[in-house]
């Protein structure tokens, strides 16, 4: 009949097992007779008919070593919970149980000592109890609970009688489920601005994967040995149940969004500028994955051996419940983050005359979008039934009472220990020939006696509880002990590692961890952190992919982090102390580098950063960013003259310039990103109708000559970083407005006169277009030609290995130039306005320079011709495959 098995706390049905069970010939049982013998003879028992009577009652726990008549068997009383007993008055369901319980004495078997179990500091004996007498009798409602470690129960008797509702039963031991991380850290609150434009807070950061649960325990084994039985106990023999997984990682707050600037007063007392809009605070990280349900244990068996005649009469029915456990169900995702809160718009100043420098239309910043939850975890595998969990055998009468003197093992030493480590045996009757088997495989021996030997654990045995046994040359076998392998850490291994740097990798890589005892469903645990994608590659190979924890401590010049395996049944392995690799940016060159008119994220060294992150597992990105508006390559210029806000146009500090103010160790930096040459060519220039200037040779000057120069001197300065030089764009085209061409030649003072000059609409033409549009397009073209002749010729002085040195083309072509339908790149609107959205903030930093006249006209309105948004991606995807 089919059953259902419930949870710990619901009733499970159990199974009626009758006589289509395998029953099997003594032939195949007698070896196993002769290891307990050996067992009872290490603990002085020679016959079973001397001993007596064995009455037991109650609720009992047994004891590792033998428990035998006579003197008090009761060595001390005890609590119980997780267990299951027969329903009075019915065969078929077991009921939860727990209670009080007598703890049986036992003579030891000489002990040995195997793995503590989680929270137990002191050493326990092996996990096998004998019952031994010449009768065993179990008083009514009897309730026999094995408790972990022990797993086999052999019970050894010339006759047992059972009395009614006596269960054999075993306590479920407690699995802790996973602990849920600790929410990430609130990123700090953005800095107050130095523009009318709010800093915006940081996101918070994304929560990890819950943490997998324990697999379930398998259900322990139980012999029964005898000539003679009556009644029927009930046996609950279903694996335990896999833990739920732990809850997924709490999403991380968004950062609080910066303080607007204050109001400011001119040196008369009146309102020079209102104060400035407050930030935006940062989204709220998601919510982490639940963690995946634990394995069930499997079902365990039962073993009946009797002669014919009781056999026959037992199998006639009685009742067990062998299933696997079920598997534990997924955790739940945590919750996500709270978006940060705005930052407040700046303080108003009081000007003269009672008037206030207020805010004007600027506003605080608005609250960030909460994070998004995630899903539960996955549920864990059942357990499985064993394919035969009951089986019966029939013995001879005459040869359970012969006494056979076979080779025993009373003790190992260590029984908890590493793969490749010696182990001494201690027992009787070994012999030089003799060979230990460690899961039925022979292993190298070495007998120093007949009381003791010695053997060497493969390096290569996988983790957990392992069987040990002698093998004779006529093949009899000893009795079985355990030993337990723990799992060890010793290094760790990736592509391309560096070797000067050992245990320094790379999140977001594939990586193996080299030890032993490893073995299937481990998890590799990283700062409290489960890895994905994890695969036993060997019993001393782990392989996953390293994701960088969102709780490490940051450290730009490595971020220290601990590695752990744990196995499928909580033991975890030592730690293991690595450094993660990070990511070192420098952004070098000028305006298009820089960013001119965007906000700090819409910016490409932003997107490629964020990109970089995700790509490599989290990886902890630092950059500096050289890069300003106006500059120039400068080569030969040796001025050291320094800048204002990246926003305001100079040629100072030159690109050349740059290299030298970068802060850090060269040969940490893992990407530089530069482009530069525009400025030296002059963009005015380009864009001048009315002129006759070659543009050809100052493209071969800047673009190739003094280009090349640079890239030789960052390759030799910067060894080991890969260099992204970035291309140029039509910035105007036969798509383009001619009547907002106009405006953006005075703007920039091309035409003659400029903004004070008052130039008159109408005085370009469509050839004057025509003529602007050839020459943008001879930059863009000239431009891509000779950066990337200078790219090649670089890599090739460089000699064999892999280049370094790459030219990433934004390959947007004259329909997305300024002034068109669809720009990626800003225009001037009509009105001289320009289109970006910090414009206000550049007007104060143009102010604060000291520009004046067409530079002061210039600088207010310096995103023209700059990448928009639209742009700024385009450079990113250029980008994105040299990475």
């Amino acid at each position: 009949m089919s059953k259902t098995i419930a949870s710990i706390l619901n009733p499970v049905k159990v199974e009626t097992f009758v006589q289509t069970k395998t029953i099997a010939s003594f032939a195949g049982s007698q070896d196993r007779l002769q290891l307990h013998k050996a067992m009872l003879e290490a603990a002085g028992i020679t016959s079973l008919s001397a001993l007596g009577t064995l009455n037991l009652s109650g609720n009992l726990i047994p004891q590792a070593g033998v428990t035998k008549p006579g003197g008090n068997v009761t060595a001390s009383t005890t609590y119980f919970q997780s267990a299951y007993k027969i329903d009075e008055g019915s065969n078929s369901v077991l009921k939860p149980y727990g209670g009080q319980a007598t703890v049986l004495s036992a003579t030891p078997v000489p002990s040995t000592s195997i793995r503590p179990m989680a929270g137990m500091s002191s050493q326990i004996n092996i996990d096998t109890a004998y019952w031994a007498a010449s009768e065993i009798h179990l008083a009514d409602n009897t309730t026999v609970i094995l408790r972990q470690p022990h797993r086999y129960l052999i019970i050894i008797a010339e006759k047992v009688t059972v009395g009614k509702n006596v269960t054999f039963t075993w306590e479920r031991p407690a699995k802790p489920v996973p602990g849920q991380a600790a929410k990430p850290r609130t990123p700090d609150a953005a800095p107050m601005s130095s523009t009318l434009v709010g800093i915006n807070g940081s996101p918070g950061q994304h929560g990890n994967k819950g943490g997998r649960g324990s697999d379930g325990h398998s259900a322990p084994e139980i012999e029964f040995w005898t000539l003679e039985m009556s009644g029927r106990p009930a046996f609950d023999l279903n694996g335990q149940d896999g833990t739920i997984g732990g809850l997924g990682q709490e999403g991380g707050n968004g950062g609080t969004g910066g303080i607007g600037k204050p109001a400011q007063l001119d040196w008369a007392g009146f309102c020079k500028t209102g104060a400035g809009a407050g930030g935006h605070g940062g989204a709220g990280g998601n919510s982490g994955i639940g963690g995946d349900g634990g394995n069930g244990g499997n079902g365990g068996r039962l073993y009946m051996y009797a002669p014919q005649e009781v056999i026959n009469a037992y199998i006639g029915g009685f009742s067990g419940s062998f299933e696997g456990g079920r598997g534990g169900m997924g955790g739940q995702p945590g919750n996500p983050g709270a978006g940060g809160e705005g930052g407040a718009v700046g303080a108003s100043a009081n000007a003269k005359f009672g008037t206030s420098c207020g805010p004007g239309p600027r506003t605080a910043g608005s609250r960030g979008p909460n994070g998004s939850y995630s899903v539960p975890g996955q549920k864990g595998g059942d357990g499985v039934k064993l394919s035969e969990p009951v089986c019966i055998s029939i013995i001879d009468r005459e040869d359970f009472t012969i006494k056979l003197l076979e080779p025993a093992i009373f003790k190992a030493s260590p029984s908890s220990t590493a793969a490749g480590e010696e182990i001494t045996l201690t027992g009787k009757r070994f012999a030089k020939t003799d060979i230990v088997h460690v899961d039925d495989i022979p292993v190298k021996t070495l007998v120093y006696s007949d009381t003791s030997l010695q053997f060497a654990l493969s390096s290569n045995i996988k983790g957990g509880t392992h069987t040990i046994q002698v093998k004779q040359n006529d093949g009899t076998f000893s009795n079985k002990t355990s030993l337990y392998v723990m799992p060890k850490v010793s290094g760790i291994s990736q592509e391309g590692m560096d070797k000067v740097q050992p245990n320094r990798v790379r999140p977001g890589s594939k990586v193996i961890l080299e030890g032993s005892g490893f073995a299937e469903n481990v998890i590799v645990r990283m700062n409290g952190i489960d890895m994905p994608d994890v695969r036993l590659l060997s019993p001393s190979q782990v392989e996953c992919t390293l994701v960088r924890p969102n709780n490490i401590q940051e450290n730009a010049s490595g971020e220290r982090a601990s590695l752990q395996i744990i196995l499928s049944d909580g033991t975890a392995s030592n730690s293991f102390d690595i450094v993660l690799d990070t990511f070192h940016m420098v952004v070098m060159g000028d305006s298009v580098a820089w960013g001119q008119g965007l906000l700090p994220q819409e910016k490409f060294h932003s997107l490629v950063g964020s990109m970089v992150h995700s790509r490599m597992g989290g990886i902890g990105t630092y950059k500096q960013v050289l890069a300003h508006s106006g500059a120039v390559i400068g080569k030969g210029i040796s001025s050291n003259l320094t800048g204002w806000d990246g926003e305001v146009p100079t040629s100072f500090p030159t690109i050349n310039h740059q290299m030298d103010l970068f802060e850090g160790q060269p040969e940490n930096v893992d990407l530089i990103l530069l482009d530069g040459g525009i400025n030296d060519v002059n963009i005015r220039v380009v864009l001048n109708p009315f002129t006759n200037e070659e543009l050809a040779p100052l493209h071969r000057q800047y673009f190739y000559e003094d280009a090349k120069a640079l890239l030789e001197d960052l390759h030799a300065k910067f060894k080991h970083a890969k260099i992204i030089v970035t291309g140029y764009y039509p910035l105007v085209s036969e798509y383009s407005d001619l009547a907002a061409v106009e405006v953006l030649l005075v703007a920039i003072g091309a035409a003659t006169g400029g903004i004070a000059g008052g130039v008159t609409s109408g005085f370009l033409t469509k050839t004057h277009l025509d003529i602007i549009h050839q020459r943008c397009m001879q930059l863009a073209n000239e431009s891509k030609f000779f950066l990337q002749q200078a790219v090649n010729e670089v890599n090739e002085q460089q000699g064999g290995g892999q280049p370094r040195v790459y030219f990433a083309d934004p390959n947007f072509g004259p329909e997305h130039a300024a002034l068109t339908k669809d720009p990626y790149v800003f225009g001037i609107n009509l009105d001289f306005a320009p289109q970006d959205f910090i414009a206000a903030e550049r007007l104060v930093s143009c102010t604060e320079s000291g520009c004046t006249g067409i530079d002061f006209e210039t600088c207010i309105r310096a995103s023209m011709g700059h990448p928009n948004p639209k742009g700024a991606q385009a450079y990113a995807d250029a980008i994105y495959p040299f990475l």
